[in-house]
């Protein structure tokens, strides 16, 4: 009979032991998430100030009939392994169509190199969409 007492107590000890380890466990595997939580949401703000100020600025070009500018800087900082860019890079060319063919002239700029920036954003990210 005491030879089951201790028996008993071993697994009761042995229990207990599992349960603080896995409550350690448990509480360290949470810390470990949410620790990577928060660092992407700060990696996620500053993309989304980086993306804010980068747009800002080729806004800010098309404003003062620079859009040529705008263009060259939007290429020169094309990554084509961040899909920011072609986020960026679709808006601005959504942006110059929506622009009227007077400020488009004024800006030394016309609708075809719309289409071919468009085309050419597509070809530095692997997208065939325009070939005939």
């Amino acid at each position: 009979v005491e030879k089951f007492r201790k028996s008993d107590n071993m697994i009761e000890s042995n229990d207990w032991l599992l349960k603080q380890i896995n409550v350690v466990s448990e509480f360290l595997q949470k810390l470990f998430t949410d620790m990577e939580t928060n660092r992407k949401l700060n990696e996620n703000e500053q993309y989304q100030k980086d993306s804010f100020e980068f747009e800002r600025l080729l806004e800010n070009l098309i404003e003062e009939d620079r859009i040529n500018d705008a263009e060259n800087i939007l290429f020169e900082k094309l990554e084509t392994n961040n899909l920011m860019y072609a986020t960026i890079a679709t808006r601005f060319y959504d942006k110059l169509k929506g622009l009227s063919d007077e400020k488009l002239q004024k800006s030394n700029y016309s609708r075809d190199e719309i289409l071919q920036g468009l085309n050419d954003m597509c070809d530095m990210f692997g997208l065939e969409i325009f070939k005939g």
